[in-house]
């Protein structure tokens, strides 16, 4: 749809990274904390699920296209296999054609609006993204939400869409762009290049706090508030009043 409304953008293009997921039992592994862990062009996370279950996931800075001959899960025990743990038992658990691989790609080129005519973009469609700040689903329902702000009940359309472009574009595009700066620097595979990064991320103080910090105006995002005509309650507050 995006090629259809949008012939002459060069689309997605790699983003450097290929990744693996997978969800394991929970006897994978014995109790842990959440983690993600860089290494040379790569990267490892452990994520315990409420179920108790495992959700995993892995990087790492590689040609697109590739595919291991003896399976994903070799592949990841060559790569990972001599991690700290609990990284080595996640991958163990894992069945040999439970491990997904795809290459990531992003839209590091904005389109030059999310709407053309009476049809509009959304999501990954709209910006795709690095999953390196965990953001492409988020965005994806903000834009839900504005566009149903901007659509009017009754009237142009295009007016409503036009603005919700208007809204979406900057915002969405400098998200794509702060991803693509994080894959970069966990994409540094050379021994001094990693080295340096990992003395000034230590020098910077980097933890839970500076890493909720990069976060500062994308978090804390709220959604448009609708306005009505003079006397004309919320229709929310309406039904809920109603509710009671």
């Amino acid at each position: 749809m995006r090629r259809a409304l949008f012939p002459d953008h060069p689309g997605p293009v790699y983003a450097g990274i290929t990744t693996w997921r997978m969800v394991v039992p929970a006897t994978a592994a014995a109790s842990f904390a959440p983690h993600e862990t860089w290494g040379r062009g790569a990267l490892w996370g452990s994520q315990p699920l409420l179920d108790g279950r495992i959700y995993a996931y892995a990087a790492a800075a590689v040609p697109a296209g590739g595919h291991s001959p003896d399976g994903e899960k070799a592949e990841l025990l060559r790569r990972f296999g001599d991690w700290h743990s609990p990284v080595p038992e996640i991958v163990a658990a894992a069945g040999p054609d439970e491990v997904l691989r795809h290459d990531v790609r992003h839209l590091v080129a904005p389109l030059p609006a999310f709407h053309r005519g009476r049809t509009a973009l959304l999501g990954d469609a709209a910006h795709a993204m690095a999953p390196t700040m965990g953001q492409g689903g988020n965005q994806a329902i903000e834009d839900g939400i504005v566009l149903a702000h901007h659509l009017p009940d009754a009237g142009d359309v295009g007016t409503g869409l036009a603005a919700y472009s208007a809204e979406r574009l900057p915002r969405t595009t400098g998200i794509v762009r702060k991803s693509a700066r994080i894959t970069r620097l966990m994409s540094v595979r050379s021994v001094p290049g990693a080295a340096l990064r990992d003395t000034l991320m230590t020098l910077a103080g980097f933890g839970p706090g500076l890493a909720l910090r990069a976060f500062d105006g994308i978090a804390d995002w709220l959604p448009p508030q609708r306005t009505y005509a003079a006397g004309a309650p919320d229709p929310q507050i309406r039904d809920h009043q109603a509710q009671r």
